[in-house]
């Protein structure tokens, strides 16, 4: 099925042709009806190469929203171990079909309900390819994690497999703080029992990765 999805994209891709003769330099083949464009081909790697960046950068140290004097933790953020790994997207492949976000709350909380989902699906991020870009938006598992450090109640923890930073929901007592440090937006609140959850990669088997149909998600172990 991931093939033939694949497949799909890439035909209505490679079938976009420019009528300028610069931009219809052959720069490869696609799997579609006709040559990739120059300037499509450029699109492409630019996206990737943004979202690569974004990535690694929000691995390494995410951007501050929170105030550091309301860290609860009786350490500072660069000794908190650092993550072991985490999911990579690729919005070159996602068709924004969002099965993603069905099976992760469907193997965290027994419900089809994405907005119980720890990732999201973004539509056209980058303004760039119009109808065709769609991205999974996922857990950075930063380094110096705000969310972990904002906890007062030892709620959130490291997972020992994988250093993802999880909520344990036993001693969520849903005050907040966690969702109001994060930088990124992926601390997520169930309305009806007003605990908080987020990606903790399930414990080095991603669920959203093993069912993506159109093999836009990865799980990368840095160990």
């Amino acid at each position: 099925m991931s093939k033939k999805v694949r497949e799909h994209w890439q035909n209505l891709l490679g079938s976009q042709k420019t009528e300028s003769p610069q931009d219809d330099c052959q720069v490869g083949k696609t799997t579609g009806q006709g040559p990739m464009s120059r300037r499509k081909m450029l699109q492409l790697l630019g996206i990737q190469a943004v979202i690569g960046a974004g990535v690694v950068k929000g691995a390494v140290a995410a951007p501050k929203n929170f105030n550091p004097k309301h860290y609860n933790r009786e350490i500072t953020p660069d000794q908190l171990p650092n993550s072991q790994a985490w999911l990579a997207t690729n919005p070159t492949l996602c068709v924004g079909c969002r099965t993603c976000e069905i099976v992760c709350s469907l193997s965290h909380d027994g419900q089809c309900q994405p907005s119980l989902s720890r990732i999201t699906v973004q539509y056209d991020p980058t303004k760039t390819l119009a109808k065709f870009a769609a991205m999974a938006d996922v857990c950075r598992q930063c380094n110096m994690a705000d969310c972990y450090l904002a906890c007062a109640y030892d709620a959130l923890t490291l997972d020992k497999a994988t250093g993802a930073r999880i909520i344990d929901p036993e001693k969520c007592t849903g005050c907040g703080e966690c969702f109001a440090a994060c930088p990124w937006d992926k601390i997520v609140k169930d309305e009806e029992t007003g605990v908080y959850s987020k990606c903790d990669l399930c414990g080095g088997d991603p669920q959203c990765v093993k069912y993506c149909p159109a093999d836009a998600l990865s799980f990368v172990d840095l160990r």
